[in-house]
């Protein structure tokens, strides 16, 4: 049996990948399962999701790719530098990918996400946020960003610099820590059917702060 608290470090120095899918994973592969068009697993690692989704699975990292089952559709490539036809997928998923971008680069990914998506298509987000036990120093500027009405309050040039943590070379050297209400700003326009903070399956208790280490996202194309 797997445990919830097994992982896998992924070959491309991006962090670590759970065995089992998170909550908002769980909610793709059920609509993935059910859907006639094509869907996409973003930053797929070893197919926690992809595989059961039946989802053409994108990452950056070819041996993640080639180690998939044989069959699957796969895209070697980074988000949201990517090339899908327009209205042609069913779903999108983005589990543990957005925290990687910048402001900027949130934005025009959102923007490729809704050409790609038919109508009706939803998209499933999951990403970290600043409640997390390594960056628990960090949330009073967090808040402190919030208050003065900053765009981009959790983009933070260099991790090292906001934790000392002692697993931070599982971290990327630049992080976007999400919260709520950027995500409800990024989709605004779309149908939102979820979006909150949780404790997702998987996480290390190492990163256990509040309950609200990841936040979540589900959003429907109109």
């Amino acid at each position: 049996m797997i445990s919830r608290r097994q992982k896998f470090r992924t070959k491309n120095g991006m962090g670590w990948t759970a065995a089992v899918p998170g909550q908002m994973s769980e909610r793709f592969i059920a609509f993935a399962q059910e859907c006639w068009r094509p869907t996409v697993d973003l930053g797929c690692a070893y197919g926690v999701a992809a595989i059961p989704a039946g989802a053409i699975a994108v990452d950056l990292e070819m041996s993640h790719l080639a180690a998939l089952p044989t069959g699957m559709a796969r895209v070697v490539g980074r988000f949201p530098e990517l090339a899908f036809r327009a209205g042609s997928l069913g779903a999108v998923h983005a589990s543990n990918v957005l925290h990687f971008l910048t402001g900027e680069e949130l934005e025009e990914g959102v923007q490729r996400m809704g050409d790609w998506l038919a109508p009706g298509g939803k998209v499933f987000v999951q990403a970290s946020t600043p409640y997390q036990r390594p960056f628990a120093g960090f949330v009073p500027e967090f808040k402190q960003r919030v208050g003065a009405g900053e765009r981009w309050p959790g983009w933070v040039a260099e991790t090292r610099l906001i934790t000392g943590y002692r697993r931070l070379h599982q971290y990327p050297a630049s992080i976007h820590l999400l919260d709520e209400e950027v995500l409800r700003r990024l989709f605004r326009g779309w149908e939102i059917e979820y979006c909150g903070y949780y404790r997702r399956h998987g996480l290390p208790a190492s990163l256990y702060l509040d309950g609200r280490e990841s936040v979540g996202l589900i959003a429907r194309r109109s």
